[in-house]
């Protein structure tokens, strides 16, 4: 909604604007034109004025997902960080979160394992339920088995995200956009299908992928659990704590490469 407050803006300035220019040049102008030549330019500076409002606004709460460095992934408000690690033999897919409002919210992730150049490794579906209150941040992580096949292979995770909102959305506390997920945990996304039947309608066929990112799945790591993988929550800050520096945050993000995103890439 932020963005799309700023595109409007500067719609307005660039339409304005031009309107400005030719009621200016009217050698002749009317009453209309008259009241115009002044009505556009305070629309023009009015709308200028909103957009800096906009993309100057100071978060209210540090912005530890920031403060991590790279890209992160924004769901309605729910912001999250993927990352892998292995502990004591086993290989954890981690995401590191953030809650952007002051209501709390339950966000989830699905990761499943995307077709890549090469291959794709027979791991079934990472699932994390998050329950995240106002502002938080916190880590969590789930157990993944990994055959010895695909051991030290590069496997790309696409990424589906939901987030329920129990007692309504409440108010932002901080502004900074991540990359936007569209496709829920199902991977399906209302937005993307609309889009593809009106490219359907032009007589286009376009696909959009889900956000994905990258990892190497690691050597020497379990390839059973002896039990259905749960989520572990960490909860490492909340609203009106005192604030985390930043060697407290996590341990450094040891994915070989970014979260990266091709959310919106129609192929």
């Amino acid at each position: 909604m932020r963005e799309f407050t700023k595109v409007m803006c500067v719609v307005v300035i660039m339409f304005c604007g031009v309107w400005a220019a030719l009621v200016w040049a009217d050698d002749h102008p009317d009453s209309l034109t008259k009241v115009l030549r002044y009505a556009l330019p305070v629309v023009c500076i009015a709308a200028l004025v909103g957009f800096l409002a906009i993309h100057f606004r100071m978060d209210e709460v540090p912005d530890y997902l920031h403060q991590l460095g790279g890209h992160y992934f924004d769901r309605d408000g729910f912001c999250f960080k993927l990352y892998p690690s292995t502990e004591d033999g086993v290989f954890f897919m981690n995401a590191a979160f953030q809650n952007r409002r002051d209501s709390p919210c339950v966000g989830r992730i699905a990761l499943r394992p995307g077709a890549d150049f090469v291959s794709t490794a027979k791991i079934g579906k990472v699932y994390f339920e998050i329950p995240c209150e106002p502002a938080a941040f916190g880590v969590a992580k789930v157990p993944v088995p990994i055959a010895r096949e695909y051991y030290g292979k590069k496997q790309r995770f696409e990424i589906g995200a939901s987030v329920e909102h129990p007692r309504g959305k409440g108010r932002t506390l901080r502004f900074r956009n991540g990359f936007t997920v569209r496709h829920n945990i199902d991977f399906k996304s209302k937005v993307i299908t609309a889009m593809q039947m009106g490219a359907l309608l032009a007589k286009h066929w376009v696909r959009y992928k889900p956000g994905y990112f990258k990892v190497v799945l690691p050597d020497g790591v379990a390839e059973m659990l002896p039990s259905k993988p749960q989520t572990e929550v960490a909860t490492l800050w909340k609203l009106h704590d005192p604030e985390l520096p930043l060697s407290d945050l996590v341990a450094p993000l040891v994915a070989e490469e970014v979260a990266t995103t091709v959310e919106n890439d129609p192929e």
